[in-house]
């Protein structure tokens, strides 16, 4: 069998210069002879699972590869990028579809980071939209120095011509705040806002602020800011790619905009004319769920394939690893959980590492498995997208005119609108509260203070007199009830800490196969919670635990975990 060996000069397990050389011993025949001969067809056939994403990540020529879908081309990029840092390799960049300004930020950034030797994957969909022609980029880009001297207005100006909009409140990318001697901007390359303070033309300082509370974060010495809009016209990544070389997916029948000498490779098996990637199937070998009864068959399979065939597992995450070692330990098959920088080195018949891989690989003595052949399709985790102001105590879409609200030290008052006005020779706007004997005007980013008054419907309470002492005797009286209330918890926990309770029985190879019938990948809370609700259920002491969470972040997952570790027990 042909053995294809990689020598870095680096560090295995940091990945720094080192004087020891790391080599990787990989039977990676198939996929040597697509480098060596399968380009000069034009045509590759029958890279199933991530065999793909294993060319190219061997590959070491600047290449642009073409997917279908955004979707697709986001998969084949990480799972490039999980090949690739096994391999102590630099990453591919994935360039997103438009889709508004906090797109154009990220685009914008991708593109200015592309030198001659960077490699690109995007959807077919990209090749028609114009991108920024990185010479451009630093006259559409606005630098921002601690310290720099720039009027506030010419850079109200330079916001606008970017593509950003003015906000009351600056909540999403693509928003900027004016407020005195305060500038607020949310960039559209960032998760975090930023806030500018100037002292005359000064830029004095720059922070970053929590957009949930409007409080600022860390000291920041610069940034650059980038576009919030696409441009109208300008290169095509077919001209600005013009020096790497062209992978598109077979899948795309629009082909009128791709260069000649474009490579198409297949994930299918389907035969016809090109070059064969010989890469083999997994289905046959008794892994997937459907060609086996229980998960004692898949260590018993995986037992077999061990004779001639290296094994490796990509968990999901360390827990699942962890639950998978377990199952194969119990079943007389020894699998360590490594690091993924191991994955081709590691010397062992079977192994487990944890990662990001969408399917599975098989190739003459070297077998790839995930969670997708383990246990079926699975649907990804997806963060749910939260409102930026979720913390917030309300927002301005949250009030209407003669609301009730609460401030925090000012009490119930009637909320009657915004008004702008002039302070300090600065427009601002301000939310007025009408108070028993005044108003309060209150500054935008004062928002955090107020809460809507909530009560059954028409009731109507009191107003509090601005400046009174009811607002606070109101506040000292419900302290006291909170000390009341608090006294008698510390009592009721004195009495759990001397009672014991029932300790359940540990996790079983039952327990895990129970687990992996579920068909969504865990949160990471979810997996915290599960974890915690084990090991309170495992020790003698009574749990006092309450499992909180939004609607569909996966509450019921966690309970039936809970409940099926209590059935096994019989209780």
């Amino acid at each position: 069998m042909y053995t294809l060996s990689y020598h870095y000069s680096c560090d295995k397990k940091t990945g720094k210069n080192s004087s020891h050389p790391v080599t990787f011993r990989m039977h990676f025949t198939p996929i040597h002879n697509i480098i060596e001969y399968g380009f000069k067809e034009g045509r590759i056939f029958n890279l199933t699972g991530s065999a793909a994403a294993l060319l190219f990540a061997l590959y070491d020529r600047p290449v642009f590869i073409i997917e279908l879908t955004d979707e697709r081309a986001r998969e084949l990029c990480q799972d490039i990028n999980f090949f690739r840092d096994s391999l102590q390799k630099d990453h591919m960049l994935f360039l997103p579809e438009p889709d508004g300004p906090s797109r154009a930020g990220e685009r914008t950034e991708i593109i200015a980071s592309l030198g001659p030797q960077v490699s690109l994957v995007c959807s077919y969909r990209n090749l028609g939209e114009p991108i920024w022609n990185p010479y451009e980029i630093e006259r559409v880009s606005l630098p921002l120095q601690k310290g720099m001297t720039i009027s506030r207005t010419a850079i109200d100006a330079q916001l606008k011509e970017m593509g950003y909009r003015h906000a009351p409140l600056v909540t999403e990318r693509g928003e900027f705040s004016r407020r005195g001697w305060l500038l607020d901007i949310f960039p559209s390359s960032s998760d975090q806002p930023l806030r500018l303070e100037f002292f005359g033309d000064e830029l004095e300082s720059i922070k970053t602020f929590d957009t949930d509370s409007q409080r600022s974060d860390a000291d920041i010495s610069g940034f650059t800011l980038f576009p919030a809009q696409e441009p109208s016209s300008g290169t095509s990544l077919l001209e600005f790619m013009k020096g790497a070389e062209f992978f598109c997916s077979e899948s795309i029948a629009e082909r009128d905009r791709l260069p000649a000498e474009t490579v198409f490779f297949s994930h299918y098996s389907m035969q016809g004319s090109g070059y064969e990637a010989d890469v083999l199937p997994i289905r046959g070998l008794g892994i997937l769920p459907e060609e086996r009864r229980s998960i004692d068959d898949l260590a018993r399979s995986i037992r077999t394939l061990q004779k001639e065939t290296r094994v490796c597992i990509i968990a999901s995450s360390r827990t699942q690893a962890l639950r998978l070692n377990a199952v194969l330990r119990d079943s007389g098959t020894l699998a360590p959980v490594i690091e993924q920088l191991d994955i081709f080195s590691y010397e062992g018949a079977v192994s487990i590492t944890t990662g990001a891989l969408s399917e599975g690989l098989h190739l003459p003595g070297f077998l790839i498995l995930t969670e997708k052949e383990l246990f079926g399709g699975r649907p990804a985790y997806r963060p749910v997208k939260k409102s930026k102001v979720s913390r917030l105590l309300t927002s301005l879409d949250d009030l209407r005119p003669q609301d009730f609200v609460v401030h925090k030290d000012h009490g119930i008052g009637r909320f009657l609108g915004i008004v702008n006005q002039n302070i300090e020779g600065t427009r601002e706007d301000l939310m007025v509260i009408e108070y028993e004997g005044g108003r309060l005007y209150l500054p935008l980013q004062g928002i955090r203070k107020i809460t809507k008054f909530h009560a059954e419907e028409g009731f109507s309470p009191r107003i509090d007199r601005l400046g009174g002492r009811t607002w606070q005797r109101t506040k000292e009286k419900a302290q006291r009830k909170i000390r009341d209330l608090a006294e008698k918890l510390i009592n009721v926990h004195a009495q759990r800490e001397v009672r014991k309770g029932y300790a359940f029985s540990s996790d079983t190879e039952l327990h895990a196969e129970f687990e992996s019938f579920f068909p969504y990948e865990e949160t990471p809370d979810q997996l915290k919670a599960t974890d915690e609700i084990k090991r309170d259920m495992e020790s003698e002491k009574p749990m006092d635990r309450l499992l909180c969470g939004d609607v569909g972040y996966g509450k019921t997952e966690v309970a039936m975990k809970a409940a099926f570790k209590a059935v096994y027990d019989g209780m």
